[in-house]
């Protein structure tokens, strides 16, 4: 059977090497150069969203939103906990859903590497999230036989535990309350996994048609009879194939709404900072998730030296999509201080900012629609390459009309 792969993120090529290694002929259609362009470094940063050392964001802005705008947006959140209860089996919580898919995704990649002969890269220093508070802890503590049962291998550390891996953290003193530690993720470093699953699509006979933006789905006697697209020199060609993956990322909405499928989003401004290091010796080796402060914390090389390199996502309601939050960055330098004070330089802090539109729940939507031969594989507004392989077998089962082997709230069985 042929298949079209819309879209070459991670979610798109995943999907497509295991459509691949089912038997189907896949083709890939994206409008960058490159497969995986985002997840190998090779988008540049949209013009407008650095800022300068003072921390001030200049972003190019919209209209703000009006009266029926905003009341288009209520109803389709009141829409899209209705359909997110319907998707989610009863008494079940999207992140029990997260944990197997993570769990999925790492063995799969650890299968992929054994199955394809890739060399074994060196063992990563890992990733570590830190707790600062006591009660919190104990929380993650108490859930830890459940997660377990889920397939999470994260480690149960206490204070000294995690200081003794990541000397850094000593410099919390008697905050640390405790941490989880994942000693190895075949999946980590996004670019040299994106760049090793593209060469295993290519080496498998997928077709990648790069440099093709996707104008439209055409629908015909309630199936996509074909899609339409722009070429490189921006002329007009069509594709058919018997079944159809849209795996466009935030721009899959458009696409599907126009078809009557429903896709509830909710809109996420993610804020990217980053610090030169003062005292390298101090600055933590290991990746970092500062579970109090919502920040994910890991260190970084460029042209300039080394940095911390600060992320950290929060919602925003609809008249705040325009309006990079001030306050928001000076908590950031704040909370770095007070993990690390004396590490970094704030005072040469640079900023980035970004809207996704995220699903409701955050839980990637993978599986049917209503049109039998369209499927979904996206994950708007996500770090998506952490669970790209467990979503992108999953799909593939699915299109082949086999039952996925991850117990997950697919879209439409």
């Amino acid at each position: 059977m042929r298949v079209v792969v819309l879209g070459a993120g991670l979610h798109g090529v995943t999907t497509a090497y295991y459509l691949q290694q089912l038997g189907h002929e896949v083709i890939v259609i994206d409008r960058h150069a490159t497969p995986a362009a985002k997840a190998r470094g090779r988008i540049p940063s949209p013009e407008g969203t650095a800022a300068p050392d003072t921390g001030h964001v200049s972003l190019p802005t919209k209209p703000a939103p009006g009266p029926w705008s905003r009341l288009r947006a209520f109803v389709r959140r009141r829409f899209g906990k209705l359909l997110d209860r319907a998707a989610m089996p009863p008494g079940s919580n999207p992140l029990d859903h997260l944990v197997r898919l993570a769990a999925y995704s790492r063995r799969s990649a650890l299968a992929l590497r054994d199955e394809s002969g890739m060399p074994q890269r060196p063992r990563s220093t890992g990733h570590m999230t830190v707790y600062t508070d006591a009660k919190s802890f104990r929380g993650r503590i108490e859930r830890a036989p459940h997660w377990s049962e889920l397939g999470c291998e994260d480690r149960l550390l206490s204070a000294d535990e995690a200081i003794g891996l990541e000397p850094s953290l000593h410099l919390l003193g008697g905050r640390l309350a405790g941490a989880t530690y994942s000693p190895d993720d075949p999946a980590r470093d996004p670019s040299q996994f994106a760049a090793g699953i593209v060469f295993l699509c290519r080496a498998a006979g997928v077709r990648f048609m790069m440099k093709h933006t996707v104008v439209s789905l055409k629908e015909r006697d309630g199936r996509i009879d074909h899609v339409e697209l722009l070429d490189a020199q921006g002329q007009p060609m069509i594709v058919r194939a018997q079944s159809y993956v849209l795996a466009l990322g935030a721009s899959s909405v458009l696409h599907a709404e126009h078809l009557g499928i429903d896709m509830p989003l909710r809109f996420v401004r993610e804020y990217v900072v980053t610090l030169p290091t003062k005292d390298l010796s101090m600055a933590p080796r290991i990746a970092l998730h500062d579970r109090q402060g919502k920040l994910r914390i890991r260190r970084v090389e460029n042209a300039g030296g080394h940095h911390l390199r600060i992320t950290s996502t929060v919602r925003v309601s609809d008249d705040e999509e325009n309006e990079p939050d001030s306050d928001r960055f000076d908590a950031i330098l704040r909370r770095v201080e007070t993990l690390f004070p004396g590490v970094v330089d704030t005072s040469r802090a640079s900023l980035e900012t970004a809207m996704h539109a995220v699903s409701s729940n955050r839980l990637p939507m993978i599986g049917k629609t209503r049109l039998p031969n369209l499927f979904l594989n996206t994950a708007p507004g996500t770090p998506s390459w952490t669970n790209a392989l467990g979503a992108g077998k999953s799909i593939a089962r699915i299109v082949s009309g086999l039952r996925p082997e991850l117990d997950f709230a697919f879209r439409g069985l």
